[in-house]
């Protein structure tokens, strides 16, 4: 102890170097535990969140991971639609085998959100909270309950949009053409996600709007008339579920502005998009921006590779094999980060090395009189390589705790632009490891100081030169 005390000593007396040497290593450990900190709960995030979503079905000319990272992660504008048809031969079994392969097959639309955090709100059925299972079980609610809006209500006010746009596109007098099927009451409810409900400070009763769009952004407007009572609060999933707001699709197939991309218009050969849009239409044209569905068995897979791997218009992606190959590029992305912190970290190193190599000049006459009262050259060697490797641990646990505490600093903010929960205050072990191995690098760089200091000659520093 008497050891590490004098080491301690001499940092003391040289406090405004050890300071800036200090920070050196403060900056690389941090940065180092920062890049291994967002590697790893990006990681458990996205392998997290996957939850029930066994496989999506959504629109043929995206890629898998934007299918997948759209539907489930919230990231990005929808890619494209899909036509309805597809979620009722999923559902049916229709052109996809004798009988249905899936347990579920639940519709969704998005484009609008809610609030400068730009919450996104998916259109979709009760089926949702019944069908849908969040790690095998269905998902729960902190408060209230599921909003009510079946398939069979949907398919109802289906058939009558599809007969008013007929009666539209055959010029039919406005008097005679059938109703416009109109946004009934009842089905102005939602269910919003935990960290939605946390953030805006919104409890069972309160009305969202829903807004075109993205707050800000050019050409966003609100949609008065669509907007909802919150009668379900999720509880949380640490998933992009908890930044999700769930309102009946029948709200976003009948609002204001949507009119225009409802039905999707088949390229037909020979026929201008003016020809295409007057012809009829049906249900199964109804756009979508994806169907989640879940294969009951080991067959409902191939089933759904061999039907969806021809189909013109859709695709079926799954996350289970998409998400692993995205985290598998984010990783050699973090590599690449990590080798750059440590390089800043072998930097901090060399500067211990020259740091306390240059004060040898300095200290000749203060380890020579150490050696005339009894050091030895080991003790020497040990107190000089002391003060490096104090100074590496000091800066190690300072580099440590300065990750955590940026953790908790940008805490939402990084949820809010990646999506992923940053738990500030969980600690790992390889933390530890981490501060193990800044010290030894730092007593490794004052090993040569060290027997520089060792080999100081008594005899001929211990006079004072005049």
């Amino acid at each position: 102890m008497r050891l590490v005390s004098i080491s301690l000593r001499n940092l003391r007396v040289r406090l405004v170097a050890t300071v800036l040497t200090m920070m050196s290593i403060v900056v690389a450990t941090a940065l180092y535990a920062g890049i291994l900190t967002m590697a790893e709960q990006t990681k458990a995030r996205y392998e997290g969140s996957i939850g029930g979503y066994q496989a999506i079905a959504g629109p043929n000319g995206a890629s898998e991971l934007e299918v997948v990272l759209n539907t489930i992660f919230n990231v990005g504008e929808a890619p494209g639609l899909i036509p309805f048809a597809v979620c009722q031969k999923l559902r049916s079994g229709r052109g996809i085998g004798r009988r249905s392969q899936v347990r579920f097959a639940i519709p969704q639309a998005r484009g609008d959100s809610i609030s400068r955090f730009n919450y996104p709100v998916v259109a979709t059925v009760d089926e949702m909270f019944t069908k849908f299972e969040w790690k095998r079980a269905p998902l729960v609610f902190a408060a209230g309950g599921p909003f009510t809006f079946s398939y069979g209500q949907l398919m109802e006010m289906a058939e009558q949009l599809t007969a008013y746009e007929n009666a539209r596109r055959a010029e039919v007098d406005v008097d005679a053409r059938p109703p416009r099927p109109l946004l009934q009451k009842q089905w102005r409810e939602c269910v919003i996600g935990a960290r939605v409900a946390r953030t805006l400070g919104l409890k069972l009763g309160d009305v969202v709007t829903p807004v075109h769009g993205k707050v800000g952004e050019f050409g966003s407007h609100d949609h008065p008339e669509a907007s909802c009572e919150i009668v379900g609060i999720l509880a949380s999933t640490n998933s992009p579920i908890d930044s999700t707001i769930y309102l009946p699709l029948g709200i976003h197939l009948l609002i204001d502005g949507h009119e225009q991309g409802v039905f999707l218009d088949p390229q037909v050969p020979g026929k201008s998009p003016a020809q295409v849009e007057s012809m009829p239409t049906s249900v199964g044209r109804i756009g979508l921006t994806a169907v989640i569905t879940d294969p009951k068995d080991h067959m409902g897979p191939q089933i759904l590779r061999r039907e969806f791997g021809s189909h013109p218009e859709a695709q079926v992606a799954w996350p289970q094999e998409v998400v692993p190959k995205f985290l598998r590029q984010i990783g050699n992305a973090a590599d690449a980060l990590a080798v750059i912190a440590w390089l800043v970290l072998f930097v901090a190193a060399v500067s211990i090395t020259v740091a306390i190599y240059n004060t040898m000049n300095e200290r000749r006459r203060e380890i020579a009189i150490m050696r005339s009262l009894g050091a030895r050259r080991a003790q020497i060697l040990t107190i000089i390589t002391g003060e490096a490797a104090l100074l590496s641990l000091f800066g190690a646990l300072l580099g440590v705790g300065l990750c955590h505490v940026a953790a908790y600093a940008f805490q939402e903010h990084v949820e809010d632009v990646t999506g992923v929960f940053l738990d500030w205050a969980q600690l790992r072990v390889w933390e530890l490891w981490l501060v193990f191995g800044v010290t030894g690098i730092g007593a490794v760089a004052g090993f040569a100081p060290a027997v520089k200091g060792s080999m100081t000659q008594v005899a001929d520093n211990l006079a004072q030169n005049y």
